[in-house]
């Protein structure tokens, strides 16, 4: 089973979607609960997958707590994704003596600057839990300042599942160069220096912009509306609030920015690869690790605006060459065959270890 509070549009909710439907294709006995009721994402899984909502109100409510892990132990393995709601289970299970094998699926993605210790983890993860982290530093996090044995954290990288969609020819339906941009709106994800990089590149190129993304932070939305005001940017940008399957729009897209300074994915990046969308992002992250040997061009060190500006002509110039290169480059590493071997290989070692 796997378990997440909800099905909103996020990183985490997509990887959880994304490996339950790989898993119901191998023919594994899947369900997910859902601690919350917001599920916007929920029709993404296949209709197979059984879906259990607790409709939990208050989080530490004895008699949901007490669901929770009575639901649980149908299961043998909890598959728990988030640090928050992996100690709403961990404490359910200890409580009321739950029997099934506990994994935290990490996707912090600040693990870098912030190794703090979230209140109760410590006792929890060392209380007969096991550790998936989404990136090299996560795992290293759970060693070193958690305290857990090597043998009980694994390193799963994202993937994504592809989906059938034809990309565009560079401005077959438009003059302007259209550009994609996918974040929630939160201040890591540096909206801040792309509004300013677009509005320098704007006055060399005839240049369209969409952003897609959730208001996570809404005094930080304020403040991109104004400096998209101030940088006269409004008629040739859209915000879209409302999309929740980034492939299905990618092939009205020439180009792709990623400008977050900290991530442990990002996963968007893997799902502009598996359309051949080229890219030009801040160099964070395990999947940047991943990919940047295969297409050094995607990837920047730095937030000098002339810079990126000069790459993302660069990659525009080359578009059709790198697209050819990543359809070959996902397959070789995001592969659903190579991701379901790694998950079945990391079950199987938690239900023999006693």
């Amino acid at each position: 089973m796997h378990v997440i509070d909800t099905l909103r549009i996020g990183g985490a909710e997509r990887v959880l979607i994304d490996i339950c439907n790989i898993q119901k294709l191998n023919h594994l006995n899947v369900s997910v609960l859902l601690l919350t009721e917001d599920d916007q994402m929920s029709d993404q899984l296949y209709n197979e997958i059984p879906i259990i909502r607790l409709g939990r109100r208050h989080k530490f409510n004895v008699l949901s707590l007490f669901k929770a892990n009575t639901i649980c132990n149908s299961y043998d393995i909890v598959h728990v994704h988030l640090r928050y709601n992996f100690r709403y289970i961990a404490l359910a299970k200890l409580i009321f003596n739950g029997r099934y094998r506990l994994i935290l699926h990490d996707h912090f993605g600040d693990i870098e600057n912030d190794i703090r210790i979230p209140l109760g983890a410590r006792f929890l993860l060392r209380n007969n839990a096991w550790f998936i982290g989404v990136s090299q530093p996560l795992v290293e996090w759970a060693v070193n300042q958690i305290g857990l044995n090597h043998a009980r954290c694994f390193l799963l990288s994202n993937i994504v599942v592809k989906k059938n969609i034809v990309l565009n020819d560079l401005a077959t339906n438009s003059n302007s160069i259209r550009i994609l941009i996918v974040s929630n709106f939160r201040l890591s994800k540096n909206h801040l220096f792309a509004i300013r990089l677009l509005k320098t590149l704007s006055e060399v190129l005839s240049i369209r912009i969409t952003m897609v993304g959730q208001v996570v932070e809404n005094n930080y939305m304020s403040e991109l509306e104004l400096e998209i005001c101030k940088n006269e940017l409004n008629d040739i940008l859209t915000i879209r609030h409302d999309c929740n399957d980034v492939q299905s729009i990618i092939g009205e897209f020439d180009l792709a920015i990623h400008t977050a300074h900290q991530e442990s994915g990002p996963l968007v990046l893997i799902e502009y690869l598996s359309q051949g969308l080229p890219f030009v992002a801040y160099k964070t992250g395990e999947v940047s690790n991943q990919l940047v040997n295969h297409f050094p061009e995607f990837f920047m060190n730095n937030f000098e605006i002339m810079e990126w500006c000069n790459r993302i002509t660069l990659v525009l110039q080359n578009r059709k060459v790198f697209q050819a290169k990543m359809q070959s480059v996902f397959d070789e590493i995001y592969s659903t065959n190579k991701f379901s071997e790694r998950i079945n290989t990391i079950y199987n070692t938690i239900i023999s270890t006693q």
